[in-house]
């Protein structure tokens, strides 16, 4: 079971959406969130939509991420540990994050600090279709959407990525769905969940467990803390004006 040492700061962000009509702002906030990583923590946890889209091609890289991989690569280069959990919007990491020695989780993981166990996923387990993972992740699926020209197929994914992101934003919390499914976690041995998803940031705690969704960078700025075996949620407002 992957391990979170008590020393060990993991600074923790979903829901960054970049593509190529992000705000200047927005980005550039986030490399000034990354520079923070790089001076205070040990570990990134991204749980997942930090691109729009994604898709590996054989011999191309979309513009618009490039920025950021390097960013990742700047990150990963001052020792911090990057994860990254697939979400419903990059759903196709492959070999080349694998190769920015990005370790990449596509389910749920639990990671241990001493007996304390907090549960880390991007959230769409809750409310996505099972088949529709199932097709996506299938390699005709991947090879067939390779076929297509990148500026043709990108163009394509972003307007159907753009009508995800609309409904994402739009969901209500089902908070009875919601604590049924912390609970069941909780009784089974979890002392904490960490996810995004959702888009708007929230934190539940009762009996000493803890529940906490990240909100979206572009809205809420928001992001997670693991340190000293605690584990909470902040907001980023540290940015040079």
């Amino acid at each position: 079971m992957p391990h979170i040492s008590k020393s060990d700061t993991v600074f923790v962000v979903s829901d960054t959406h970049f593509n190529n009509k992000n705000k200047t702002k927005d980005i550039k906030d986030f490399f000034f969130f990354l520079e923070k990583v790089r001076e205070e923590g040990s570990k990134l946890f991204l749980l997942g939509d930090i691109f729009d889209f994604y898709f590996e091609y054989k011999t191309v890289i979309p513009k618009t991420h490039f920025r950021v991989l390097c960013e990742f690569q700047k990150t990963i280069d001052r020792g911090i540990e990057i994860h990254y959990w697939a979400g419903n919007h990059d759903l196709w990491l492959g070999e080349f994050i694998y190769n920015l020695n990005i370790i990449t989780h596509f389910n749920p993981e639990i990671f241990n600090i001493d007996k304390y166990r907090i549960l880390v996923e991007h959230g769409n387990e809750l409310e996505s279709s099972k088949l529709l993972k199932i097709i996506l992740n299938n390699r005709l699926s991947k090879s067939l959407f390779s076929c297509i020209h990148p500026d043709l197929g990108i163009n394509i994914a972003r307007k159907i990525s753009k009508l995800s992101r609309m409904r994402s934003e739009k969901i209500s919390f089902n908070f009875n769905s919601l604590f049924k499914y912390a609970e069941g976690k909780f009784s089974s041995g979890v002392d904490a969940i960490i996810m995004g998803h959702f888009h708007r940031p929230y934190l539940h705690e009762k009996s000493g467990k803890t529940l906490i969704i990240l909100g979206d960078w572009s809205n809420y700025r928001s992001f997670g803390i693991i340190s000293k075996g605690k584990i909470s949620i902040k907001r980023f407002n540290h940015s040079p004006r």
